[in-house]
């Protein structure tokens, strides 16, 4: 036999894919993509829901990054999104943000909660100190926003909320 040792081919190896086109699948909706500044998961997230006809609000950290992703997403938006930059560690930025958003656009039909920290070290080398910041940010941070958001989104008896989460957990 040898058979079943063979490699069968995924119907996506060897071939490049089109990035798909947009359906308008958000179209009119409020969107807010935490950590959305940089290269990662959330700016994509941010950039596809705009595709997808969202308005999009970003929020991060990093002042800078977050500048330079509101502008890269103005040119899919065709204006610049709100920008708020945001520290999901502390309660007075989150409640900045969500009011933030509320006075903008008046609602939020989608919170994408993608903030995370993934260690800088193995877990092995990790320092109380570097494990309580991973969870403040990834596990508190994510409850933080999900709180303010639910608080309105139960008030208006609707919303989505999305807790991205990270493979790195696997690592452990």
């Amino acid at each position: 036999g040898g058979r079943g040792a063979r490699h069968r081919r995924a119907p996506w190896e060897g071939r490049a894919t089109a990035y798909p086109p947009a359906h308008n699948l958000l179209d009119g909706r409020i969107v807010l993509v935490t950590a959305a500044a940089g290269t990662g998961i959330g700016f994509s997230t941010a950039k596809r829901a705009a595709e997808e006809g969202a308005t999009v609000v970003v929020s991060d950290w990093h002042e800078r990054r977050l500048g330079e992703a509101a502008e890269q997403l103005a040119d899919v938006m065709g204006e610049k999104p709100l920008a708020v930059p945001c520290d999901v560690r502390n309660e007075e930025q989150i409640q900045a943000l969500f009011d933030a958003v509320y006075e903008r656009h008046g609602r939020l039909d989608v919170l994408v909660n993608n903030a995370g920290l993934g260690g800088e070290v193995n877990l092995v080398d990790m320092t109380d100190e570097q494990w309580s910041n991973v969870l403040d940010i990834t596990l508190n941070g994510t409850m933080r926003a999900t709180r303010a958001a639910l608080r309105r989104m139960m008030l208006a008896g609707s919303g989505v909320i999305v807790n991205n989460a990270s493979v790195v957990g696997w690592r452990a």
